[in-house]
């Protein structure tokens, strides 16, 4: 794998999404919830260094702590709590 996908895929792992094979000629990969195995989105392998991590865990941590992003089973908003739970907690009620 390159250094961009295991970026990715180290990005999204704390948050509980794991990433699949390539669906797209290499250049795009599903995302899967951890627990469940329900797909929540796909990624392309694009991105620049070092901006995966910024995306996924800065920009978007709200959204998966308020359960807006990631799978309906609540995985990725019990991630997030588990994270950083106070943060998780203004985002739930900031954004309920």
């Amino acid at each position: 794998m390159s250094d961009i996908v295991d970026e990715i895929r180290t990005a999204y792992a704390p948050l509980g999404i794991e990433l699949e094979a390539p669906t797209t000629y290499g250049t795009y990969y599903r995302l899967r919830c951890a627990r469940c195995g329900a797909m929540v989105g796909s990624v392309g392998d694009k991105l620049l260094p070092g901006m995966s991590k910024e995306l996924v865990q800065e920009q978007q941590f709200d959204l998966y702590a308020a359960g807006l992003l990631g799978c309906a089973c609540g995985y990725q908003a019990e991630r997030a709590s588990a994270i950083d739970p106070v943060r998780a907690e203004g985002a739930r009620k900031r954004l309920a």
